[in-house]
C-alpha cells in the first residue's frame, strides 16, 4: 500500500530550467541536500509535521487525523485523536509527551457553527489523546511551541495562549486587532520570542511572553515562519526572507532570497533551508511545483529551485537533527538528508 519514491537530487539546476515566472533566485550549482519523496498512502492532505528523532515522527491531517511513523516515514499508523477538525500544529516535548492543535473558524450552510479551536495532549507517545483546552472564541490555532516542559505557547487569530504547567491550564492574551492573523510562534531563549502574522505583522517579547510589542515591517505581505540561530533571526512568507542581526530590533531584506516560503530552518549562522511554493507550470489546467532552497552564507545567496515536479507546494518541515529533516506536501513526505 505504501511506496517509496526515491529521488537523487544531485542536480545541475541551471537557469534555463526555469519558467518565465521564476519565484526564486537563479541557480547554477547543485542543491546542498539530497531528498527522498515518500508516498505515504494516506488519503488526507498533511497540515503539520513533527519528528522527535530520525525515525519517530507524526503528521496531522486536514480531516483531523494524526499518524505516527517509527521507521523514517516509510509506514504510518493511525492514532485516532478525539477530534474531527484540522490538525494544524504538532509539538512533542519528549517521546511520550506531545500536543496537537488546530480547528476551524469558518463553515458554510444554513445553521452552520464553526468548530473553533482546540489543544490536545498525549502522554504515551500518541497512543491516546485528550482535549485539554478550548478557546473562548471560535478561533483556529495555527502553531505551538514550548520553551521547556512547563512553559508553552499557541497562537491563532489575534490571541496568544500560554501555559506554565505543562498544558494543564492555559491563559488567553488577546493582542487586539493588529490587522493580520497570528500564524507562527518561536522562542530563541527563555525570554525572547517572535510571532509572525499576515499583512507584515511581527510581535516580539523579551519577558517570556508576558507582554508583546508590535513591529510593522513595511512590507505588505504575510509571514509564516521563523528561525533563529547563532545571533541571526529570520522570517519568511509571501515576500523575500527578512533577517535581523540585532535580536529583532530591526530587519533587512535578503534581496537574493526566494519568495513564497512557508517554512524555514537555520541550523547554524551560515546554513539554512527554505521550503515553499514554486513556479506555475502554465496553462488553464496547470499546477504549482514545490520549491526548496539552501544557503551556506547566512542568506546572502541561495541555491535550489522552484521546479520540483514531484511535489506541490511544501508547507512545513521538521528537523529533528542538523543533518535530517522531513517536509510535507499534500500526502507525501520529503525526507531531507543534508550533505
Amino acid at each position: 500500500m505504501r511506496k517509496i519514491l526515491p529521488l537523487a537530487l544531485v542536480c545541475c539546476l541551471v537557469a534555463s530550467c526555469h519558467k518565465d515566472d521564476v519565484k526564486g533566485p537563479a541557480n547554477t550549482s547543485a542543491i546542498c541536500f539530497n531528498t527522498d519523496f515518500i508516498n505515504t498512502g494516506l488519503s488526507s492532505s498533511f497540515l503539520s509535521v513533527f519528528f522527535i528523532n530520525g525515525k519517530d515522527g507524526f503528521v496531522g491531517t486536514e480531516d483531523g487525523g494524526i499518524y505516527k511513523t517509527t521507521d523514517s516515514a516509510r509506514t504510518w499508523s493511525s492514532l485516532h485523536p478525539p477530534i474531527g477538525l484540522p490538525i494544524r500544529a504538532l509539538y512533542f516535548i519528549d517521546e511520550n509527551t506531545g500536543f496537537a492543535a488546530g480547528g476551524e473558524n469558518v463553515c458554510s450552510g444554513t445553521g452552520c457553527i464553526p468548530g473553533g479551536g482546540f489543544i490536545l495532549k498525549t502522554e504515551n507517545g500518541g497512543v491516546t489523546w485528550a482535549k485539554i483546552f478550548t478557546p473562548s472564541t471560535k478561533t483556529e490555532i495555527n502553531a505551538i511551541c514550548f520553551i521547556n516542559p512547563a512553559n508553552g505557547f499557541c497562537v491563532g487569530g489575534n490571541t496568544v495562549y500560554k501555559t506554565i504547567d505543562g498544558g494543564a491550564t492555559w491563559t488567553e492574551n488577546n493582542v487586539g486587532n493588529i490587522g493580520g492573523l497570528l500564524m507562527n510562534i518561536s522562542f530563541k531563549d527563555n525570554k525572547t520570542g517572535f510571532i509572525v502574522g499576515l499583512f507584515n505583522k511581527l510581535l516580539k517579547t523579551e519577558d517570556g511572553g508576558a507582554t508583546w510589542q508590535l513591529n510593522k515591517l513595511n512590507n505588505d505581505v504575510g509571514y509564516y515562519a521563523i528561525s533563529s540561530s547563532n545571533g541571526g533571526d529570520y522570517i519568511s512568507g509571501q515576500g523575500k526572507i527578512l533577517k535581523s542581526t540585532n535580536g529583532g530590533t530591526s530587519w533587512f531584506e535578503l534581496t537574493n532570497s526566494p519568495i513564497d516560503i512557508f517554512d524555514i530552518k537555520f541550523i547554524d549562522k551560515n546554513t539554512g533551508y527554505a521550503f515553499g511554493r514554486g513556479n506555475y507550470s502554465g496553462g488553464d489546467f496547470g499546477r504549482v511545483y514545490g520549491a526548496m532552497y539552501c544557503t551556506s552564507n547566512g542568506g546572502a545567496s541561495w541555491n535550489g529551485n522552484g521546479d520540483f515536479n514531484e511535489a506541490g507546494e511544501i508547507t512545513a518541515v521538521s528537523f529533528p537533527a542538523k543533518n535530517i529533516g522531513y517536509a510535507i506536501t499534500g500526502n507525501k513526505i520529503i525526507k531531507v538528508d543534508v550533505q
